[in-house]
Order: structure tokens, then sequence, then C-alpha cells
């Protein structure tokens, strides 16, 4: 005789009917409770929003570095650049991409930026962090979505600005580029 499952018996040898036994499943009622209890979890973990933190400094070279939310260069990259324009956007390489998250930063220059995406903080999410200020050089960096470990330094060089970071559409920003070309 051999069990199978939630109490019931094999017929036995011969066709014999054996009697099957009732008990309740509390293997299976205990995992259920589990795998509710780790859907909550996650329910609600999903439901806290991200913040994408960082700081925006002036510096020599332009650029966005990623670093774990302990690394002391967050409090020691340099005078903070008040006021600077930040906008996230999800899949740069859309034809129309998606504006998730955008502000500024405060007086100290830096910034927390609210992004409610699904997955946001631990999905590897495809992103260009934009980044400008009036008489600063702008600066637009594609990358995933740093984790809600790391924090994000952005430098920018004070100069001209010879691009503009407002459209963030790739469709918007071909015909800008192309419309010399298509007039009479």
């Amino acid at each position: 005789m051999r069990r199978f499952g939630f109490g019931i018996l094999d017929l036995g040898f011969g066709g014999k009917r054996m009697r099957a036994e009732a008990r309740t499943p509390v293997g299976f009622i205990g995992l259920v409770g589990l795998w509710c209890v780790v859907g909550l979890g996650l329910g609600l973990a999903g439901c806290s929003p991200y913040q994408l933190r960082g700081v925006v400094v002036a510096g020599e070279a332009s650029g966005v570095e990623v670093v774990k939310k302990n690394d002391p260069r967050l409090a020691d990259a340099g005078p903070g650049v008040a006021g600077a324009g930040l906008r996230v956007v999800l899949d740069p390489e859309r034809l129309s991409p998606e504006l998730i998250g955008e502000g500024n930063t405060d007086a100290a220059g830096r910034f927390a930026l609210t992004i409610d995406e699904p997955g946001a903080g631990f999905l590897m999410l495809d992103i260009e962090l934009q980044t400008k200020r009036q008489d600063y050089t702008s600066v637009a960096e594609r990358m995933q979505l740093p984790g809600s470990n790391e924090r994000v330094i952005v430098t920018l060089t004070r100069g001209e600005d010879p691009r503009r970071l407002e459209a963030g559409n790739v469709l918007e920003e071909t015909l800008r580029d192309a419309e010399p070309y298509l007039r009479d």
C-alpha cells in the first residue's frame, strides 16, 4: 500500500479498493499560506515608491556616476548646483520614450526624484538621466536605473550649452534636426 499526496491510498494489488483516509492536508494549507504571505510582501514592497537620489555638482568634466549610498564622495563631491533640472526618461531608444520622473535640485545640489514605475529599484530598467542648468553644459546619460541602495553623482561644467534637452522625444528631435533640409 502506498500513499499519494493528501491522505489518498493506492488501490493496492489485485484491483481491491483500499480505504481512503480523510485527513486535513496541513502541508498544503501551510504552503498556500506561505505563498500568500510572500505575495503580500512583494505587493507591499511594490507599492512603496522608489526614489532616484543623488547630487549635482560643478566640476571639470561633465558626466554621471552611480555609487553606493554610503560612498564618501557623495558628501565630498564639491559645491552643489542649486536649481538644476533633472528628467528621467524610460526606454530612451523607443520612438516615443516615457518621462517617468522630473524635478530640481535643492540649495545644496541634492535631489530625490520619485519614480512611480513598476519594478523601479530592483529591475534593470533602461533610462536616460537628463540634467540641465543655465550657464552649465547639459548632461544626458543612458544607463540602467540604479538600485535602491545606490546614488547618482552628476557633474556639470560651466559654460554655454551647445545642445538643448527639452524634447525628450526621438521623433520630435529628428524632425527638428531635419527642418533645415525640408524647407522649400
